[in-house]
């Protein structure tokens, strides 16, 4: 497996680490939303982007013929090159091992709940990227259907060439619609969306209820009480952007607040607020702090 890191992405994790997070991320989107509101009405020109097209600059492409099929419960999955990383870590290594960690405790809490993976069920990834998590459901993918969704075309295509046998990918935009019938799935997850989704939060969870059995589990990871609480002093990148708002939930009498918005969005939620505002849509099962990183997984159940 080629461990080696490209100068291009050795650039965007410097970029990521000492630019895109704290003061300088608010300065610079500032300055953005100025700039737009000199040839538009401000903060509007990021929502006429509802997808991020396949080689977007291209006038044209070809999508190759996909390699010779494999079979599922096959280990040896292909890796993506480190454009397609998304920040989970400098090395491939980082980007498998947050992938296994985060799915280790989904299933985990899954289990605990009395969820099993039996033949034929049918399960959701929202927001798949490149397959960071979904690869660890190799194991069942010869008894389950699942499926594969992001907006970021340069991802999808990458995984309908690499990853499909033995999992099924499709592009999706923003808006809140998914190409399934009613009660199509047993298990939707989405691991750090919810997250990046401000205005729509709601309509995107009446859709996900629609496409899920009656009964059906909803897993998701959100930035909550106990994030603010775990990144308060800290270096990571996160702290430095939330930390230079604290007026927003300093009080503690927000039920959301984001810093940022659209697709540039942080989305943070006072936990017991959210849950009560799904409660005609879903039970809440459990929650479990640090589940993702410094979020926390909620695990809801289709009334």
């Amino acid at each position: 497996m080629d461990r080696r890191v490209s100068v291009a992405a050795r650039t965007r994790h410097f970029a990521r680490k000492f630019i895109a997070h704290g003061r300088l991320r608010l300065l610079l989107g500032f300055l953005l939303a100025k700039i737009q509101a000199a040839f538009i009405q401000p903060t509007i020109l990021p929502y006429f982007v509802t997808f991020f097209p396949y080689r977007k600059s291209s006038y044209w492409y070809k999508i190759p013929k996909p390699p010779v099929p494999r079979e599922a419960g096959n280990s040896e999955l292909p890796t993506p090159p480190d454009r397609l990383w998304v920040g989970y870590g400098p090395t491939i290594d980082n980007w498998l091992n947050t992938g296994k960690q985060h799915v280790a405790t989904m299933r985990s809490v899954l289990a605990d709940s009395g969820y099993s993976f039996e033949q034929g069920h049918r399960i959701l990834e929202l927001g798949c990227a490149a397959g960071r998590m979904m690869r660890w459901l190799n194991d069942v993918a010869d008894r389950c259907e699942i499926w594969g969704t992001d907006i970021d075309g340069e991802h999808i295509f990458w995984c309908k060439q690499y990853l499909s046998p033995p999992f099924h990918f499709f592009l999706t935009t923003t808006n809140p619609h998914l190409p399934f019938e009613d009660g199509y799935f047993d298990l939707i997850y989405a691991g750090s969306v919810f997250t990046h989704i401000d205005d729509l939060a709601d309509s995107w969870f009446l859709e996900l209820r629609r496409i899920l059995k009656p009964g059906g589990r909803l897993y998701i990871t959100i930035h909550d009480n106990n994030t603010i609480q775990m990144l308060a002093g800290g270096t990571r990148n996160l702290s430095k952007t939330l930390y230079s708002r604290t007026d927003l939930f300093e009080n503690e009498d927000y039920s959301m607040f984001t810093i940022g918005r659209f697709m540039r969005s942080q989305v943070f939620y006072d936990k017991d607020s959210l849950i009560r505002m799904l409660k005609p849509m879903f039970e809440a099962v459990s929650v479990t702090n640090s589940a993702y990183g410094f979020q926390t997984g909620l695990l809801l159940q289709k009334r």
